[in-house]
């Protein structure tokens, strides 16, 4: 797939990113107003388009930044993404890592070290290129961030978030982009990692959480979530919701214990954020295999 991305600064390709927020979220998370607004401000607005596509005008995938300070590090020029999304019918196929790519390299141009943004604990495909694709880190779980909403992706769900920490030229970052070598859980045997949650498959074949550790004591532990948080929702919410609230203390516990969220597993059809408990600092500079 041949794509093409580029910043959207127009009001026709602001009007295409309003229609495609609504096609792939059910709500236009950042209208034009507040795109403008965006812009005028030192944001960015990028828009990728399917060079392959009959309708080469036409937005396939859309990233909104906010700049500003962040409060994990006040010191350093940051940006927050507010919207990030590829249509439907051609996501895993790189559109949304080529974004992020794009994103890094005009952040670099302004002297940009970290980029966030919120992040569904339970929702694997997200997980795997925020922890495995980007190298990014998680430290915080904010509750209810956004509180009750109608929208397909949160409906019947509270809002938690993870907020996503993108250190784009740390050493573990550039390892892996720039050098396309595998993050440095990759190189470790599962025989070093603790799994932390108990499970097991409900009447329907989802899995259910049963219980944590609440005081692990391994360095590299696992914590398990549902592989496909979308077909629970649908076929049992209040399993959804119990995964939610259970997962909810358990993660507020192991970050403010020590831990970073790392990385992603998925082994033998289930899921896994992996945690480290290390110094933030030697988790961003170390080199893969040590």
């Amino acid at each position: 797939m041949a794509i093409t991305i580029e910043r959207l600064t127009s009001a026709h390709a602001l009007s295409l990113c309003e229609q495609l927020q609504q096609e792939i979220s059910g709500v236009v998370v950042a209208p034009i107003p507040l795109m403008v607004a965006v812009q005028r401000s030192g944001g960015l607005i990028i828009g990728a388009r399917d060079d392959t596509s009959p309708e080469q005008t036409e937005l396939c995938g859309v990233l909104i930044d906010l700049a500003g300070p962040e409060r994990r590090a006040p010191s350093c020029r940051c940006r927050q993404t507010v919207f990030h999304g590829v249509k439907r019918e051609i996501r895993n196929r790189g559109v949304g890592r080529a974004l992020r790519l794009h994103e890094r390299k005009e952040a670099g141009k302004e002297g940009v070290s970290l980029i966030t943004w919120p992040i569904d604990p339970l929702r694997s495909l997200e997980l795997h290129m925020a922890f495995n694709k980007l190298a990014a880190i998680a430290t915080t779980y904010e509750r209810n961030l956004y509180g009750v909403r109608q929208d397909p992706r949160d409906r019947g769900l509270a809002t938690d978030r993870l907020t996503v920490e993108w250190w784009i030229d740390s050493l573990r970052v550039t390892e892996v982009i720039d050098k396309g070598r595998l993050p440095h859980h990759f190189h470790l045997g599962l025989n070093q990692m603790e799994v932390v949650t108990k499970t097991r498959p409900a009447a329907n074949g989802l899995r259910r959480l049963l219980s944590f550790e609440e005081s692990p004591t391994n360095r590299i532990i696992l914590v398990e979530i549902p592989v496909d948080l979308d077909r629970m929702r649908e076929e049992d919410l209040p399993l959804a919701r119990d995964w939610r609230l259970k997962t909810r203390d358990m993660f507020e516990r192991l970050l403010s214990g020590g831990y970073t969220i790392t990385g992603f597993i998925h082994e033998a059809g289930r899921s896994f954020h992996l945690l480290e408990r290390a110094e933030k600092g030697t988790i961003l500079e170390r080199t893969p295999v040590e």
